[in-house]
């Protein structure tokens, strides 16, 4: 019948696949394979799993998948904070243009200088200041600078 000693094959069984399960066996004599043969053992893999058909896949509709997770490299540039932050810097100079044109349109000579034009004038003048120096603290300092210029 075939070259002993063989693996004769039965499904299901406890070798688990991605797709089926099946067992093996090896016969070393003839009447251990024809009684194996005869118990449902099979001398191919295909013969098993087209004998048990569906069975031999049963055992996977309730098993637990593992979910390999995949990590994105970096966020798109649009996302990133460091791109945030300089289109909020763009913006923020194109409004703070928009109304220095627009505060010296309209601007009287008896009015108090708003900070923008403070602002202006300080770092005309090379003034160091922040943001955290208040609108009086750098009045000031400008005409402080401005009367050291005349003198």
């Amino acid at each position: 019948m075939s070259a002993l000693p063989c693996s004769i094959y039965r499904a299901p069984g406890s070798i688990r696949r991605a797709r089926y399960s099946y067992d093996t066996m090896l016969a070393t004599t003839q009447q251990q394979l024809n009684a194996r043969l005869a118990s449902g053992w099979h001398l191919t893999l295909e013969q098993a799993l087209d004998a048990a058909g569906e069975s031999a896949a049963r055992h996977l509709t309730n098993r637990k998948v593992r979910v390999r997770k995949v990590r994105v490299a970096a966020p798109p540039a649009e996302r990133r904070a460091s791109f945030k932050r300089a289109a909020l810097a763009a913006s923020v100079a194109v409004v703070v243009d928009a109304l220095f044109e627009e505060s010296t349109a309209v601007q009287s000579d008896d009015a108090a200088p708003t900070r923008i034009e403070m602002v202006a004038k300080a770092t005309e003048l090379g003034l160091k200041f922040s943001k955290r120096t208040s609108d009086e603290k750098l009045l000031d300092m400008i005409t402080e600078a401005l009367s050291k210029q005349e003198a």
